[in-house]
């Protein structure tokens, strides 16, 4: 059966290519070019001689997963329109000789680090890379548009400035707009960005990812039931139910694999049912079978009123087939675009016929990367002349591409005239070290956020013939919720988000483990050595409660620096998609830290407390208690500024470690005797205020003992320990406890009793508002 099968398919390619030679409407490949695109297109399949029937079926769509989503309406359908998209790249890696990665050389760390607009002329040492070279065209409502090309070609480059998702560095110039409009806030919630690289917290579920997301992103009006039936919709058309309760994983702990990795990004876009959908190479890391029913997927949602462009590396024979146009790069120029269908008919017309057997997709990706040859072309020259005969008929066509409804299409000879008048492009094969003109800036002054701006701003560019009516019939912004979830709602959903994120992290038994062991052992080394009363024993408590809080601020200090540069992309894409508000992503995550930071630290403190035989009152375990969480708080705070502020945490651990030192040295434990002309840094260091105030808890009021052996040598100041120094003659009480014990401040005072928790809560709010505006410095472009 096999055999006959094959012997039927290679009849039916043999007819084509006969009639391909005698000039009849016939391919040499297998796609045929008579008619458009089917978009009820059918599944491959082989008929057997000898009964006549279809006995072998590849790729037929299941309708009970393709119907996913309902169809987009009119009013919401967007028009994706490019112009003259051109990008430059540094030539060379910018602030290169700084002292410390991420920080600009001879410079403080400042919030505008990486993102600052460069918007003058590069000067002749500032040269720039061309990386895309006018690149023109549209995707409408129910098309695929596959940007396809080797690698380096500016695939990701021409969808990440579709998407706005382009680097800060990067320079471009052109228009991209949606129905006519530039891309606001609005816009972006209707649209979908899947990123090539994939973006999902480790430690939850499959099932937790999307419906976080969906509890996010859906409209209001979806009441929860609708929001969950959507998971369990996505989970099943993209094949996720075997694994849906496995965490996503990485490279420390083993999760989903990296095909259902992927699967699970793109549902995570499909849930909010987007008017355009991008995708940076979905098929990568997929199986040919996967990959054709995603692709299938992706072709039936379009039918529903989306416009659908992706990136595609390498595809197949049946995977090409489902492509509606294609965009063909080369070293950032356009080496086709139009029909995918009728990809190999524009190339063959220009002299380069389909070779038989040879897959269209394998055939169009060897000329873009000057690996086909003729009689008088090598390689190079014929991608040379390739590109100049594209950009030659995109000038006259730019919209549509090449499409049969073009006058023109029949004969391509009209291009060579105009070929060999402007010659082969680009000897350099098209990459060229050039400053953009005076006018290249970063694309954000076109795709600038409008929503607090009154109405949509107008186009900037006119509006072509070949534009749908769709496009004056955007809806207001006044009509349209600008957060799927309430303000409240999106603080809940991302607090008990961020509780599960850290669930493998802070309630680990290595993180337990430390903490018992290091706080059995500062009882043991500490034990009941606060019980006397003498100021030897003193002197030993004021150690133990420095070290308390020196070990808790430091640990969380540096845990701290971790905290945003770990999900800054993922806050990045998120915002991006217009998920939730900056702040109450910012007041979840932070009040998700309280109850995670101080369940584990509370053991040892516990430990240390009553092995050390502190101040045995309700009052003093408190109020050492919430001293320390204070002060660890303010220690937490310092380490996600410096993490926000220069985002690389090997430069921000030496910065911190800087800090913190002279925070430690400050403090009044190690150096009492601090010279006056620098004494006043300790009034900057927290460590003073939260010492001070442990030692005004411990020892106020407290009446202390000098202990002194009188059989020391004269002149000699032994101070010992002794079991009850009241009665004991060797003691005599001590009137001045701050001298007696070197402390900077007064144990009775009432003054500093106020001043120490106000300048550590105030310190708290100033440094935590500080991380607020830096992060929002930070993803300003967002």
């Amino acid at each position: 059966m096999e055999r006959m099968a094959n012997a039927e398919l290679e009849s039916e390619h043999s007819r084509r290519c006969r009639n391909s030679l005698e000039g009849t409407s016939g391919r040499l490949s297998h796609y045929s070019n008579s008619s458009p695109v089917d978009f009820e297109q059918q599944p491959t399949s082989f008929k057997s001689k000898t009964t006549g029937q279809h006995d072998i079926i590849i790729g037929k769509p299941d309708k009970s997963t393709v119907d996913l989503l309902e169809e987009v309406p009119l009013e919401n359908q967007l028009y994706l329109e490019y112009r003259n998209v051109r990008a430059w790249v540094p030539a060379m890696a910018p602030g290169g000789g700084g002292i410390l990665p991420g920080i600009p050389k001879f410079t403080l760390p400042s919030f505008k680090s990486n993102t600052t607009k460069q918007t003058e002329a590069p000067t002749e040492k500032d040269k720039m890379r061309q990386i895309l070279f006018n690149i023109t065209g549209c995707c409408r409502p129910k098309e695929v548009l596959a940007l396809m090309g080797p690698s380096g070609s500016g695939k990701t480059t021409l969808l990440s400035i579709m998407g706005s998702r382009a680097q800060s560095a990067m320079r471009r110039t052109g228009a991209v707009t949606f129905n006519g409009q530039k891309l606001n806030k609005r816009f972006k919630r209707q649209l979908g960005f899947v990123m090539q690289d994939d973006l999902l917290y480790e430690s939850l579920t499959v099932y937790e990812t999307l419906y976080y997301a969906a509890m996010l992103r859906l409209p209001q009006h979806m009441d929860h039931n609708a929001k969950t039936d959507r998971v369990d919709t996505v989970i099943a058309a993209l094949g996720l139910v075997s694994c849906k309760d496995t965490i996503i994983g990485g490279f420390f702990r083993k999760g989903i694999s990296g095909g259902e990795r992927k699967r699970a990004s793109i549902g995570h876009e499909l849930l909010i049912n987007p008017s355009i959908l991008l995708l940076d190479e979905p098929t990568s890391g997929l199986d040919s079978t996967t990959a054709m029913h995603l692709l299938q997927l992706l072709r039936q949602l379009s039918q529903g009123g989306r416009a659908i462009v992706t990136t595609i590396h390498q595809p197949s024979s049946r995977l090409y087939q489902q492509l509606d146009k294609l965009l063909l790069l080369s070293q950032g120029h356009a080496l086709y675009y139009g029909r995918g269908d009728l990809a190999d008919d524009f190339f063959d017309k220009l002299g380069y016929r389909l070779p038989y057997r040879v897959n269209v997709a394998d055939f169009i990706l060897d000329l873009a990367s000057a690996d086909v040859y003729t009689a008088s072309r090598d390689g190079e020259a014929s991608r040379s002349y390739l590109i100049t005969c594209t950009e030659a008929y995109l000038e006259k066509y730019p919209n549509d591409g090449y499409d049969p409804s073009n006058p023109g299409t029949t004969n391509l000879s009209w291009l060579r005239p105009s070929v060999d008048g402007r010659g082969h492009h680009g000897e350099n094969g098209g990459v060229e070290y050039l400053p953009p003109p005076p006018e290249a800036s970063h694309q954000d002054e076109d795709v600038e956020d409008e929503d607090d701006k009154p109405g949509p701003r107008g186009a900037d560019i006119e509006q072509g013939p070949t534009q749908t009516g769709m496009q004056a019939a955007a809806v207001p912004q006044s009509t349209q919720r600008r957060w799927g979830a309430t303000y409240p709602s999106q603080i809940r959903i991302l607090f008990i988000r961020s509780v599960r994120t850290r669930r493998f992290q802070t309630l680990s038994t290595q993180d337990l483990c430390q903490f018992l062991i290091v706080g059995v052992l500062s009882g043991l080394f500490w034990l009941q050595r606060a019980k006397s009363d003498t100021t030897a024993a003193a002197a030993d408590t004021l150690g133990l409660l420095f070290f308390e809080l020196l070990f808790l601020s430091f640990r969380q200090l540096f845990v701290a620096l971790f905290t945003f540069p770990d999900e800054f992309k993922m806050l990045l894409k998120e915002r991006a998609s217009g998920m939730y508000r900056l702040s109450a992503f910012y007041f979840a995550r932070t009040a998700s830290d309280l109850p995670m930071d101080m369940a584990i630290p509370t053991l040892f403190l516990l430990l240390v407390y009553f092995m050390g035989h502190l101040r045995y009152t309700a009052a003093a375990f408190f109020a050492n208690f919430f001293t320390v969480i204070l002060v660890m708080l303010v220690a937490q705070s310092y380490g996600l500024l410096l993490g926000t502020i220069v985002m690389v945490p090997k430069t921000a651990q030496t910065l911190a470690a800087i800090l913190m030192l002279t925070f430690i040295l400050t403090g009044g434990y190690f150096v009492r005797g601090i010279p006056v002309w620098i004494s006043w840094l300790k009034y900057l260091s927290f460590i003073f205020y939260g010492y001070g105030q442990l030692a005004h808890i411990e020892f106020k009021d407290r009446q202390l003992y000098s202990c002194t052996d009188p059989s020391a040598a004269a002149g000699a100041q032994a101070s010992i320990d002794v079991d009850n120094p009241r009665t004991d003659p060797r003691c005599t009480p001590v009137s001045n406890t701050q001298s007696a014990l070197g402390l900077q401040q007064g144990v009775n005072s009432q003054v500093w009793k106020i001043i120490n928790p106000c300048v550590l809560i105030l310190t708290l709010f100033v440094l935590r508002a500080l991380v607020y505006i830096a992060l929002r410095k930070k993803t300003s472009r967002v």
